[in-house]
């Protein structure tokens, strides 16, 4: 899809109450694009939808069948969509072996599931109208390695999740190759947003467990080093638009993202290197 004009595109945005979803909402409409807007956080979405004089609808994506709704009420209403931002995320925090079934299920609830059940809709509606469109997916720089700089932070589960995301575009992008509908993730670096508090107040009173800090478990050094490092949500908007601009694939925000990249490249290189060694 030809991302080099946007005043001709109806985008539908998850997560979009605050943070990277309502950057990518401002963006967009700034561009000239008609959005619409979902968020399980019914007030501060109504908030946002109204300072960009936009319909938005509060929805939780863990519910399959009103999330469906809420797409194809989305689609009524701006006449067809071109562009889905399955952008819904949280995140939890501990050692991965202790992580209890409840807390994983939750996190995948949203940041995979919920993901996947933003395309669903859109893509049915897309075939059954035979329209192109493109789906752009909120991953993480953690969905293309652990990052060394906040390994101590031990989000393990949202690093599942993430990988998992970055699967679901590969996985998404050969189903969809045929029928005109594109992929894109974006894979943001350290941004200024409130994911760590949202999550905690989703999750009260269904896991034992305390609240999630921004940047817990890391020393001063790598606290100052992650500062140095954040961005705004509407810079990381900025780059994902350009990302769709440009027809990218994997749309990272942060240059030092390639280090990290790197390294694991190394690791994978080393093993196909033993292989052939044994050859």
């Amino acid at each position: 899809m030809d991302f080099s004009k946007l005043d001709d595109k109806r985008v539908f945005v998850t997560g979009a109450a605050d943070g990277i979803g309502a950057a990518l909402a401002r963006a967009f409409r700034a561009a000239g694009a008609r959005v619409f807007l979902s968020d399980v956080a019914e007030e501060r979405l109504r908030e946002t939808a109204t300072a960009l004089d936009a319909p938005g609808v509060a929805c939780d994506v863990r519910n399959p069948t009103s999330l469906a709704r809420v797409v194809e009420r989305a689609w009524r209403e701006l006449g067809g969509l071109d562009l889905v931002c399955a952008n819904a995320g949280v995140v939890v925090q501990g050692p991965l072996l202790e992580a209890s079934r409840e807390e994983l299920d939750f996190i995948f609830g949203i940041n995979a599931w919920g993901a996947l059940d933003t395309c669903r809709p859109f893509v049915r509606l897309l075939r059954e109208n035979k329209k192109p469109g493109h789906i752009l997916l909120t991953g993480s720089e953690a969905a293309l390695s652990y990052p060394e700089l906040i390994r101590d932070m031990q989000i393990g589960a949202y690093l599942m999740t993430k990988h998992s995301v970055l699967a679901m575009a590969d996985g998404l992008r050969a189903d969809l190759r045929g029928d005109g509908i594109g992929v894109s993730v974006l894979c943001p670096g350290p941004v200024a947003t409130s994911l760590s508090q949202n999550s905690s107040a989703l999750r009260a009173g269904r896991a034992a467990v305390g609240p999630v800090v921004p940047t817990a478990g890391l020393g001063p050094e790598a606290q100052a080093r992650v500062g140095a490092l954040s961005v705004s949500p509407d810079q990381i908007a900025a780059r994902a638009l350009e990302g769709l601009r440009r027809g990218l694939f994997v749309i990272p925000t942060h240059p030092h993202i390639a280090a990290d990249v790197e390294a694991r490249h190394a690791e994978i290189r080393a093993g196909l290197d033993a292989l052939a060694a044994r050859a």
